[in-house]
């Protein structure tokens, strides 16, 4: 008997969009990976999710030693925003103005 997995939905920005299409084809496959488990709520202890400060709106989840998934979940739907660095995951340390 195979198990049944509830999916969210899942939103891509155009910001991420572009970050992936400029992806290596290994990377992009690291990302698939962490969006995939994160669309059936199977986080890995690898992935490290954990909120940007200070605000916590915004969560990061590890795809691997420099690149970081930035990403949101709002009633049932799973916000991905963008690609980066770890070190570029400070400006997202703030709630948006607006969606």
């Amino acid at each position: 008997m195979s198990r049944k997995h509830a999916f969210l939905n899942a939103v891509f920005s155009e910001q991420f969009k572009s970050a992936y299409a400029a992806l290596q084809s290994a990377q992009q496959e690291g990302v698939d990976k962490v969006v995939l488990a994160l669309m059936k709520q199977r986080v890995t202890p690898g992935m490290r999710i954990k909120p940007i400060e200070p605000d916590k709106y915004y969560l990061e989840a590890r795809i691997n030693a420099g690149d970081r998934l930035i990403h949101s979940v709002e009633a049932g739907v799973l916000h991905v925003v963008d690609v980066v660095t770890h070190d570029e995951i400070n400006r997202f340390g703030r709630r948006p103005k607006s969606r």
